[in-house]
């Protein structure tokens, strides 16, 4: 059973058993679609100001918390008996600042994830969203569900500690993976016409398998040019923050998973490194927001299996 509802005033974020952290644009037209129906989440969910001041000070001119002078939008909902709050992100790792943090400080997307996990008090917390496969075998709204997030760090938070560090939470409830194959049907007339076949739950369980945070834009492609191939089995710019923070904190940790799908899968080496950037964003733009809601799809069946005997 899924219901929504809009609880909470200005100030933190309302309690709930799970938590469910998106980004982008299109990943969060892709929850809302699967999981707040109804309600969008740019115009109908709650605007999160809590603490904006404080935390934005650390965040660079034109990022998009700026911008939209809030940490994010949330709304809430039950997925059997779990109160769930669905928050989506307007900090982000990549684009809040490009300073590394000080000796002993924190980035301001550390922040917010140490304040809306405060808030939330979560049994569980999921990031989910779009991710580039890594590998010549993905496709895409293949879903990757990782109990492990990892740094690739080769730019600006290179000489970090935590630069090549992997973090890992508790294996996932897998029972209701075959309802969530079942649902991608719904959705397959939106993805690629090229695919060779229909999308598949990927639990990762390795390092090797695991989803790899970067602190920049790349993406595999057949040479390998940025060096992905083997550290995980999709790249994103953001999930291994949320393990770094459990890491250190001396608070209860709540189980952590990483939901990503694949937006667009590996791209052939043709033509300039700049022609091929263009083809991965070119299918992310025609396919992201669709492929998206298969991982939202499974962000539900992870929290119903934790609501059911």
């Amino acid at each position: 059973m899924l219901n929504t509802a809009r609880t909470g005033v200005a100030g933190a974020l309302p309690k709930g058993d799970a938590l469910v952290v998106t980004w982008t644009v299109d990943e969060g037209h892709a929850l809302r679609r699967v999981l707040t129906p109804g309600k969008d989440s740019r115009d109908d969910w709650v605007a999160h100001r809590h603490n904006f001041e404080t935390i934005s000070k650390k965040m660079q001119k034109g990022c998009p918390a700026l911008q939209a002078g809030r940490l994010g939008t949330y709304w809430t909902g039950t997925i059997g008996t779990k109160r769930v709050v669905y928050f989506k992100s307007d900090s982000h790792l990549s684009q809040d600042t490009k300073s590394a943090p000080q000796s002993g400080q924190t980035l301001p997307n550390e922040d917010v994830w140490e304040q809306i996990i405060a808030e939330v008090q979560p049994q569980i917390v999921i990031t989910t969203g779009t991710a580039g496969g890594i590998g010549q075998d993905c496709e895409v709204g293949d879903v990757v569900v990782s109990p492990i997030a990892a740094f690739d760090c080769l730019k600006w938070l290179r000489g970090e500690p935590f630069a090549r560090q992997n973090f890992k939470s508790a294996a996932p409830t897998t029972k209701l993976f075959s309802v969530a194959k079942d649902l991608f049907k719904a959705n397959a007339e939106r993805l690629p016409p090229d695919n060779k076949r229909p999308p598949k739950i990927i639990r990762a369980a390795s390092v090797q398998k695991a989803v790899l945070t970067t602190d920049f834009f790349g993406f595999d492609t057949s040479n390998n040019h940025y060096g992905l191939q083997g550290l995980g089995s999709v790249s994103e710019m953001g999930d291994a923050v949320l393990g770094r923070v459990r890491s250190r904190t001396t608070a209860e940790v709540p189980t952590w998973l990483a939901v990503r799908n694949v937006s667009e899968p590996q791209i052939q080496a043709e033509g300039t490194l700049k022609d091929q950037a263009k083809v991965a964003a070119s299918i992310y733009k025609g396919f992201g927001r669709w492929s998206s809601g298969c991982s939202a799809i499974v962000c539900w069946a992870l929290i119903a299996a934790g609501s059911t005997e």
